[in-house]
């Protein structure tokens, strides 16, 4: 039997926000006693037929407790998630020390950069919020009528940091704390024989071209270069075709 990765983005790829919460959805994440997160009935019984056949590694953007917050049914936890970007992996919950060291080696060529674009960002009135999430990147969240693109290119000139736009989202990222790099982390440590991925933006393209088989939302499906992708609607769609691949890999 071949060992098989499934590896996955979160966020409107694995779960949707309560802004698309559809009829028997099931609640898995609350902030401050909100409902925040959703998967459906029929996600949560194809993710444990997947489990059976293969190893579910969630790759996100989220912080460390961002991902703590989803509250997976004991069955349905992943065993490993690297969270970050790709800088934190977890396994059973608990940051991996060696994994976590890598990540504070590379780190130390980019924390002066770090600073300095927060300290700009936070002089600007164009955003939310701007953070430092996990001692490893920068994020920031755009007020209404910010040109996030134009943003994206004026700091892409003055920064070796990868600036990357998502919706209102804007990430300040070391090059090497991706999705891709990540997935390649990982592969060095655990060897499989055949490799999914899935996700929905831009930030996860990079994770998609290394993986045997790369699942897209419609959004992004033509900027991934890949002999072997396919599009997905939704999480059901998604997972039902997964099952297929894993039955026919």
């Amino acid at each position: 039997m071949k060992n098989i990765l499934f590896a996955c983005d979160l966020d409107n790829t694995l779960i949707h926000s309560y802004k698309s919460k559809r009829e028997g959805d099931i609640c898995i994440e609350w902030i401050k006693d909100k409902e925040q997160g959703y998967i459906s009935s029929e996600v949560i019984e194809m993710i444990r037929t997947i489990k059976d056949k293969a190893t579910i590694v969630p790759i996100t953007t989220r912080s460390v407790e961002q991902y703590l917050r989803i509250c997976w049914d004991k069955i349905l936890v992943p065993k490993y998630a690297i969270t970050t970007n790709g800088a934190i992996l977890l396994t059973e919950d608990d940051i991996d020390g060696p994994w976590f060291k890598e990540s504070e080696n590379i780190l130390e060529i980019y924390r002066d950069e770090l600073d300095s674009v927060l300290g700009k960002l936070e002089k600007e009135n164009d955003y939310i919020r701007c953070r430092l999430v996990d001692n490893m990147y920068v994020f920031s969240y755009c007020k209404e009528g910010v040109d996030i693109s134009e943003k994206v290119i004026k700091y892409s000139k003055s920064t070796s940091l990868q600036v990357t736009a998502s919706g209102k989202k804007l990430y300040f990222l070391p090059p090497e704390f991706n999705k891709g790099v990540a997935l390649k982390r990982l592969c060095d440590r655990m060897q499989f024989d055949y490799i999914i991925a899935a996700g929905d933006s831009e930030i996860d393209i990079p994770m998609l071209e290394k993986a045997d088989c790369a699942f897209c939302r419609k959004d992004i499906i033509e900027k991934v270069n890949h002999h072997n992708k396919r599009v997905f609607a939704n999480e059901n769609d998604l997972l039902e075709a997964v099952i297929d691949v894993i039955a026919s890999t």
